[in-house]
């Protein structure tokens, strides 16, 4: 993939990657986000993109869930995988069932009122318990699982639950790994995804983990307030993104 491109290209694309990368490592969510609205303007195969994201994703997950590993307990983790182990499936069974434009508008729409209702200091509040985080885990995988955009439902839980920055990117971060896992594997074993794609966005690996390190390192000098700003920015333009990419698929069917 991209390969063939010439090199002013080739460097916007491992500048995607770092830039992905940074807001991965930073918030513990949102590689695919950044990454896959960015390098579907420069790939002609949105296809080499989703899956490319997807391994990437898991790769820089791996790295933020080692640099984080003291910070998830069982009493977060158990409910993160539960929700999303159960979700996710259940979204991929609806595929067929659900016109995914209406689930795209959903989704996507949730995350931007969400965002305005945070820049308009709109509080929401929701107990610390696993209750809250299960359930946004598993509606999570569910929208995953039928729109490839359910990251922003745990992060809104989190940030409404008041978690500071650790706990928050720890939850955030086994949502993800799961979730790129569970989707790999339904990827090759439903005949969705061929090995090839999977490989061929390895190649910005390092521009990825460079970026993830930089946003690792970033994520300790700021104080929770500039981090909940930074959850608010990549929900909207997860639900931004979401909105193009429905409309857009919305046209492309009618």
């Amino acid at each position: 993939m991209l390969v063939p491109l010439a090199p002013p290209l080739l460097a916007a694309a491992a500048l995607a990657a770092f830039a992905a990368g940074f807001v991965k490592g930073f918030a513990g969510f949102g590689f695919a986000v950044v990454f896959t609205p960015l390098l579907s303007l420069i790939s002609d195969d949105p296809r080499h993109v989703v899956f490319a994201a997807l391994v990437l994703g898991t790769l820089m997950s791996l790295g933020v869930i080692a640099e984080l590993r003291h910070a998830i307990t069982r009493d977060r983790a158990l409910p993160v995988l539960l929700g999303t182990a159960l979700g996710t499936p259940a979204g991929i069974a609806l595929l067929g069932l659900v016109a995914r434009p209406a689930l795209k508008f959903v989704i996507a729409g949730l995350a931007v009122g969400v965002t305005i209702l945070r820049l308009a200091r709109v509080r929401v509040r929701l107990g610390g318990g696993a209750g809250p985080l299960a359930a946004g885990a598993l509606l999570g995988g569910l929208l995953n699982g039928c729109t490839s955009m359910g990251g922003p439902v745990p992060a809104m839980v989190v940030a409404w639950q008041g978690r500071a920055v650790a706990d928050s990117r720890a939850i955030l971060v086994m949502f993800n790994l799961l979730s790129y896992v569970l989707a790999i594997a339904v990827a090759l074993a439903g005949g969705i995804a061929r090995p090839h794609w999977l490989l061929s966005g390895l190649w910005l690996a390092p521009a990825a983990a460079l970026g993830t390190f930089a946003g690792i390192r970033a994520v300790r000098r700021i104080p929770p307030s500039v981090f909940g700003h930074v959850i608010t920015a990549v929900v909207g333009l997860a639900g931004l993104a979401g909105l193009a990419s429905a409309l857009r698929l919305y046209l492309s069917i009618g």
